[in-house]
């Protein structure tokens, strides 16, 4: 992370748990969401890829699972639309220090990915969420 003090997180996708557990490295971290709009995805990562989000060895982590953390929220739901409400007037104006998109990679489905890219108010709504 470049920031010099993160204490809250935000994980746009990964459902796999590794950039959770990455972020559960740094001490200062005192809550880390994760946004995953696929709950399946979480849920047989775990099963068949447990060491991805393996914290048994993570300094300060409670848990075996990083999904498992105390620090850790899991919330499944459109990161798109989250955010874009989040940061609207009556929104709930969460702030991050840190917002990590670890999602769909540019380019390789357009489709799909155009607007986490592309989109001025997506954009504008991850600017108006951090600290």
């Amino acid at each position: 992370l470049s920031h010099p003090d993160p204490r809250r997180v935000a994980i746009i996708g990964g459902g796999e748990g590794a950039t959770l557990r990455e972020v559960l490295k740094h001490r200062t971290v005192e809550e880390a969401v994760v946004l995953e709009i696929d709950e399946e995805l979480v849920d047989i990562c775990r099963e068949h890829m447990p060491e991805w989000s393996d914290c048994s060895d993570v300094e300060g982590s409670d848990a075996d699972s990083c999904f498992d953390d105390a620090r850790a929220r899991l919330v499944f739901t459109d990161a798109f639309r989250w955010f874009v409400d989040n940061a609207s007037p009556g929104g709930s104006g969460e702030r991050f220090d840190v917002i990590i998109m670890d999602s769909l990679a540019p380019g390789r489905s357009a489709l799909v990915e155009s607007g986490l890219y592309d989109e001025t108010s997506f954009v504008e709504s991850l600017h108006s969420s951090l600290t």
